[in-house]
């Protein structure tokens, strides 16, 4: 598995204490962080530096534009369809997974979660995702 050092993660959620403790855990792993409020700010984000993201970790209801609204513009992209993309939510609606997987989600990570699951997890699919890369 790789290293999680000179790896940046996208969190997106429109508070500002949530994407504060999610950065300093991802931090404190060796991670780095870039942050946006909701899904507009994200996809500004992605579209002015695109290759430098690794993983795309947004909460689910956000006001101006949702991860899941944001998942689909992502997963739409030729050049952006390619970054993992993992929800992180109190959402538990059963219906919007599944939607959220048709969509081209790598994972959903239900609040609250376990911080040895979650950095597993998010280690797991940057992984993934260099390995899908084309030779």
């Amino acid at each position: 598995m790789l290293s999680s050092h000179d790896h940046t993660i996208l969190v997106v959620d429109d508070f500002e204490s949530i994407r504060k403790v999610i950065s300093e855990t991802l931090n404190r792993h060796g991670f780095t962080t870039v942050h946006a409020r909701n899904g507009k700010d994200a996809l500004d984000i992605l579209q002015k530096g695109y290759h430098k993201i690794d993983l795309i970790l947004s909460d689910y209801n956000m006001p101006d534009m949702s991860g899941f609204d944001l998942l689909k513009e992502v997963k739409s992209s030729q050049e952006l369809k390619k970054h993992p993309f993992i929800l992180l939510t109190s959402e538990t609606n059963t219906e919007k997974k599944k939607q959220a997987k048709e969509a081209g989600l790598d994972a959903w990570i239900e609040k609250p979660y376990k911080i040895e699951s979650f950095i597993s997890l998010i280690k797991y699919n940057i992984d993934k995702s260099k390995k899908d890369v084309s030779i």
